[in-house]
């Protein structure tokens, strides 16, 4: 299984989802949205990727995702900001293919890939994610 290709497809989904539940449109209330995104993480391909994926720094997001959606006991509003915080990274959407647009980028400050996967590495180890 090409798993790269399974991690990238996994992370647009789970932004794709995300930016459904944006205000002001909101087509997609908090519920749903986490719902999906759990959905998505626990297809048959999304575990194996979980369990054998290389350790890259994409991995490691999908693995904080995995990580977030596992806390059943936080609010749902929680868990999507928490998500927000992992997935809306200019250096995960480069490392995506997906171009920044200003909506996208209002307060972030840019830091390198590595320093992603470092910081991705870190809290999934501390159980902070």
């Amino acid at each position: 299984m090409q798993y790269d290709l399974v991690v990238k497809r996994t992370l647009r989904e789970a932004q794709g989802i995300l930016w459904a539940n944006l205000p002001p449109a909101s087509n997609l209330p908090d519920a749903q949205a986490v719902k999906s995104l759990r959905a998505l993480i626990r297809t048959p391909q999304g575990q194996q990727v979980l369990e054998r994926g290389n350790d890259t720094a994409l991995c490691f997001v999908l693995r904080a995702v995995n990580r977030i959606l596992s806390d059943k006991d936080q609010p749902d509003r929680v868990t999507i900001s928490r998500l927000w915080e992992v997935l809306d990274e200019p250096e995960l959407n480069r490392a995506l293919g997906i171009r920044q647009n200003s909506r996208m980028i209002l307060g972030r400050k840019n830091r390198p890939l590595d320093d992603l996967a470092r910081r991705t590495q870190a809290l999934a180890a501390s159980g902070l994610v």
